[in-house]
């Protein structure tokens, strides 16, 4: 390509390398049509911003064609601060028709090649092409100015084929604050990708590539999950895979990284974020994605999905949706929804011999080879060393991170040396189970030399730091690590840049330091060598967690307003009650009364979540470890316990709790309390079918809820007067009591108490006989109960869903959507209550009765295959929906 040169003479442009820009306004010939006569002064005053800006700059104007520019720049980093500039410059100018001119601009660096003073070459080709390839308002940089400039704020935009250039150019975006940084796909050929470069750097997995790219290649197969325990190269087999299959998805791969976000909820953002899906209207971001993705050919590549297992559902939901999109997964673990393609990685391959050919051969040793060059240029695979190089990687059995990071201290150790410090790091660590398996000691003694590049400080706080469980705040390191003020967060900092401790950043802003499990495991083995300091450090832990949870949750039974905060520090809350029991196993009477008061105000979560088995076992524990706890410590307790041993079938025990806590409510003049107890009680005297003993304490309860104004405890009490009415057949004044609890609910704000209103509600209709009334009541309530995580109120919700099912004649899907509840039941000690029991069976012996025994068997047996997200997202598809046609 060549230009006419605005210069006069050759010796006036930059030589060497040279940096050329590109610019044209986007749309010029729409904007000219709008404008008509006004267009010359825009133009105008576009060029003369340009112009100003490209002089301070020292840029050259080598050619000017109507709205473009043709600049050169001796300087790249002139030339990448004039064009950001200049976008500034177009964005904050008050433009006469009220927004800004949109300017398409393409940076790339090369070798300057003057031919009677004009510029010539493919450098100068390429230049033009990568803006051509931009969107107005957009700034791209080729990698080869990028690598000039160094230290420039870009977006990675992957590898593009561009018109008339043999080989993919890797195209970065300019950052510039105050513009926007959220473009369309670029105009390239073929596909375009953010996969990252770096992370496609792979040594061996020659057949785990064939297999994964025939997987890709079916149409049939729409998820794929790469497997494997972390180290063993999921991303970069991954993102490899990826790359190499572009052709295949002319919309384009994209790589979502999942490592750093904090919730399921939070996966659907992150995959909208990189396809550059904004929100638009009341749609929602799942609604978005679908509509964006409905007709694209399209590969997903979402990495680090262990972090966010539950997304799962979202991820299905979204490939329901569409028909040409594929996700390719990496995680430790399988989604666990329909249609996946589980595919498990295992670690590299290692030397059948120590001669130098078949070392040569092991993809453990190449990995390594390649990882030592690059501290080492010098270093070579010879006779001499392949021994202990196979050594090495046998030691640490093949895992891709072990091996990398004991070849980075071949900077300073030869590989025989390796070995022996392998050696004596396997003989430190020999302590655990003699049938521990070898791979892991190898890990360990990659662990303990990482540890060793420490300072003593540090290494201190990494122990002491690992008896949190799950994850900490700040202010929790802050209160618990025995540390100077101020200094946590320095060795915190140190920690994360040694990669041994990893920062998140959840919703609200806070960081939270989390540690993985095997370093975790570590740091207490080393921390167990100074008993003293780790029984204060364990004691600092339980304090501040049970301050945290007595603060949040009070002493009364109810939901609390912060309850998200017991929530995220779950781990930390049961690590706190177990150490508590420990100490009063040892004859503590103080750890025995802190257990007690802790295990109580965990009730509420281990309800709210499902886990009645374990938590009415702690419990019980923590009331057998203290005799005489305070009165208001022991009543919560009973409380909790007396309904999750309802949840596990155990309604007579219930029962006897709770009278004693609502004695112990009563004695305490506790009103608000003895109210919630009363309630619980009669929830559970309903369960054993004593409906009239269960009308009277419920309306005792609701007498004290009235007498303290307190409506949504009110409401609370009223949906379970409303179920002893429907048990006792008068279904319209339960019906009526339903609905204006609804009512209410919706009017509070209380998301939780409508849905139990609406499933409620939804029973009630199922009874008379309405599922059409029923089917959306219990779809809403179904909805929120998986968004708050209420699992046992999602098994219920869908074992109303059978009773639709069985009443629009859907013979199949009720009895899958009756054995995954079953399953999950069966699965968490969770079983239903004694009326909703008898309905839950009524309508399974319908499906049995109206299906053959091998059509009933096969439903079953699918259904129980089940998880509880996949059943919910299988009734709403073949239950819930508008009726149709029966089985």
């Amino acid at each position: 390509m060549s230009t006419t040169s605005a210069v006069s003479a050759g010796d006036l442009l930059p030589h060497g390398v040279v940096t050329f820009l590109f610019t044209d306004i986007q749309g010029s010939t729409q904007l000219l049509r709008r404008l008509g006569d006004g267009y010359p002064e825009v133009l105008g005053t576009h060029q003369r911003l340009l112009r100003e800006i490209f002089a301070l700059h020292r840029g050259c104007e080598v050619d000017t064609q109507g709205d473009s520019f043709f600049v050169a720049f001796s300087s790249v980093r002139e030339s990448i601060a004039a064009a950001g500039e200049a976008q500034q410059a177009l964005y904050g100018y008050p433009w006469p028709h009220g927004e800004p001119v949109l300017v398409r601009m393409g940076l790339h660096t090369g070798e300057a090649l003057l031919v009677d003073g004009h510029y010539v070459g493919m450098d100068v080709h390429r230049a033009a092409r990568i803006a051509n390839a931009g969107h107005g308002g957009q700034v791209l940089v080729s990698a080869r100015s990028l690598e000039l400039a160094g230290g420039t704020p870009v977006k990675d935009l992957g590898e593009h084929r561009l018109k008339d250039l043999e080989r993919p150019e890797r195209l970065y975006q300019l950052l510039v604050e105050g513009v926007p940084d959220t473009f369309p796909a670029l105009k390239s050929l073929g596909s375009p990708t953010n996969v990252p470069h770096h992370v496609s750097s792979l040594v061996g997995r020659s057949e785990e590539r064939r297999q994964l790219r025939a997987l890709l290649e079916d149409p049939a197969v729409r998820l794929v999950t790469v497997t494997g325990m972390g180290g063993t190269g999921k991303t970069r087999l991954g993102a490899h895979v990826a790359l190499e299959a572009l052709e295949l998805f002319p919309d384009g791969v994209y790589f979502v990284d999942l490592s750093a976000v904090s919730s399921p909820a939070a996966v659907a953002p992150a995959i909208a974020e990189v396809l550059g899906v904004t929100a638009e209207g009341d749609a929602s971001v799942e609604e978005r994605l679908r509509q964006h993705l409905a007709n694209r050919t399209l590969l997903l590549l979402l990495d680090n999905v262990e972090h966010v297992l539950p997304a799962g559902v979202m991820v299905s939901a979204l490939l329901e949706a569409t028909t040409r999109v594929t996700v390719l997964a990496t995680s430790q673990f399988p989604l666990g929804i329909q249609g996946e393609h589980e595919y498990p990685l295992d670690t590299l391959s290692l030397p059948a011999d120590d001669s130098l050919a078949q070392v040569g051969a092991s993809d453990a040793v190449q990995l390594f080879v390649q990882r030592a060059t690059q501290v080492r240029p010098s270093f070579r695979l010879t006779i001499q060393n392949a021994a202990a190089v196979a050594q090495v990687c046998r030691l640490l059995d093949g895992l891709p991170l072990a091996i990398e990071l004991a070849a980075a201290r071949t900077r300073l150790f030869t590989p025989q040396v390796l070995v022996r410090r392998l050696d004596d790091r396997l003989g430190l660590l020999s302590g655990g189970p003699a049938d521990a398996p070898e791979r892991h000691r190898g890990l360990r003694a990659t662990i303990d030399w990482s540890v060793d590049l420490l300072s003593a400080e540090e290494r201190q706080f990494f122990s002491d730091l690992c008896v949190f469980s799950g994850g900490a705040s700040l202010e929790a390191v802050e209160a618990v690590v025995p540390v100077s003020d101020g200094h946590a967060l320095d060795l915190l900092e140190s920690l994360v840049n040694h990669s041994l401790v990893r920062q998140r950043q959840p919703d609200n802003g806070e960081p939270r330091f989390q540690i993985l499990q095997v370093l975790r495991d570590y740091g207490l083995e080393v921390a167990r060598a100074s008993p003293a300091r780790l029984q204060a450090v364990r004691v600092r832990h339980a304090d501040h967690f049970l301050d945290l949870a007595t603060r949040v949750r009070g002493p009364n039974p109810g939901p609390a307003p912060q309850e998200h905060v017991l929530d995220e520090e779950r781990d930390n809350l049961e690590a706190a009650l177990k150490f508590c029991l420990d100490e009063a196993a040892r004859g503590d009477g103080a750890a025995g009364d802190r257990a007690v008061r802790l295990a109580g105000r965990l009730g509420h979560h281990w309800y709210m979540h499902g886990q009645a088995r374990e938590g009415s076992r702690l419990l019980e524990l923590a009331l057998a470890s203290s005799p005489h706890p305070p009165a208001d410590d022991e009543a919560l307790a009973l409380h909790f316990l007396g309904v999750l041993l309802q949840h596990t079938g155990q309604a007579n025990r219930a029962v006897e709790v709770l009278e004693r806590a609502v004695a112990l409510r009563q004695e305490a003049g506790d009103r608000d309390g003895e109210a919630a107890s009363l309630n619980s009680l009669g929830a559970g005297l309903r369960y054993l079918s004593r409906l009239q003993e269960a009308q009277d304490r419920l309306w005792e309860a609701a007498a004290i809820r009235k007498e303290l104004n307190q409506q949504g405890g009110l409401i609370n009490v009223h949906n379970n007067i409303g179920l002893v009415l429907v048990d006792r057949g008068r279904v319209a004044e339960a019906k009526r009591l339903f609905a204006d609890n609804l009512v209410l609910d919706r009017e509070r704000g209380d998301a939780w108490g409508a849905a139990c209103s609406m499933l409620n509600l939804g029973v009630a209709q199922l009874v008379e006989d309405d599922p059409d009334g029923a089917a959306p009541l219990i779809g809403d309530a179904l909805g929120v109960f998986l968004e708050q995580e209420d699992s046992d109120g999602a098994a219920e919700t869908l074992e109303a869903c059978v009773g639709v099912g069985v009443a629009r004649g859907r013979w199949t899907a009720a009895a899958r959507v009756a054995a995954a509840t079953e399953a999950f039941r069966r699965r968490t000690g969770l079983v239903a209550s004694g009326p909703e029991r008898v309905l839950i069976d009524r309508w399974t012996v319908r499906c049995r009765e109206e299906l053959s025994a091998e059509a009933f068997q096969q439903a079953w047996s699918e259904g129980a295959q089940m998880t509880l997200e996949q059943a919910a997202a299988y009734a709403r598809s073949e239950v819930l929906r508008t009726p149709r046609t029966t089985d």
